[in-house]
């Protein structure tokens, strides 16, 4: 389904003509709609991390992406994160330590609060005799931290940013859409339309906006 193909849809969800009849929604505030329900739609099947989320959003998936590294710390390796990253799933550590190269380590994510604890803890510093380490998201990178070991490659298995609908013209709220197919499937599509629908009509406020809020999340 493509951009224009799912404002027309809807249109049908809001208006029973399918005309912008009584509708205050221009093609600008519905792509802002349509992306603030569809990334809040991705969030919630991650969140639950159950079948429904390997079924609709596979296609967002991107597997072990090589990061950049960027300048060394004393006590991490921090990489760069792709522009595109929207959640992350896992991440795979390669560290080197004398004539040991490249040996796969084992990373957990942890809490910035907690790493200073962690870091000089005994039994859970980061160890490459014990194959393990953690790491912190923030400030656009991932920090891999080390102690007396070099961390040489850092692959993200990660979400990307479902594709957004956007404007010809973004200053121009009537513009035609970009000719671009939006990621998932119909199925998941017509929920993240229900949901743009419940914006609407909240923003409305319209007595509509719980029936399509439900019609959105009753299999979620």
């Amino acid at each position: 389904m493509n951009f224009q193909e799912s404002y027309e849809k809807y249109l049908v969800v809001t208006e029973s003509n399918g005309t912008t009849d009584k509708l205050s929604t221009d093609k600008g505030r519905y792509a802002i709609m349509y992306n603030i329900a569809q990334n809040k739609v991705v969030e919630w099947l991650i969140e639950s991390n159950g079948n429904d989320e390997n079924r609709y959003i596979q296609s967002i998936k991107v597997p072990y992406l090589n990061l950049i590294a960027t300048t060394t710390t004393t006590d991490y390796q921090p990489f760069t994160l792709p522009e595109n990253y929207f959640d992350h799933i896992n991440l795979k550590v390669l560290a080197t330590s004398g004539s040991c190269q490249n040996k796969r380590i084992k990373a957990q994510e942890v809490k910035a609060e907690d790493v200073h604890n962690l870091y000089d803890d005994a039994n859970s510093e980061p160890s490459f005799k014990y194959r393990e380490t953690f790491y912190t998201i923030s400030k656009n990178a991932v920090q891999v931290f080390k102690k007396n070991f070099t961390v040489t490659t850092a692959e993200l298995n990660y979400y990307k940013y479902p594709t957004q609908i956007t404007l010809q013209d973004p200053n121009n709220p009537e513009s035609q859409f970009n000719t671009q197919d939006l990621d998932f499937d119909d199925k998941l599509i017509n929920r993240i339309i229900f949901m743009t629908a419940s914006l609407h009509s909240l923003s409305s406020d319209d007595p509509k906006y719980q029936a399509f809020k439900q019609e959105t999340i009753q299999k979620f």
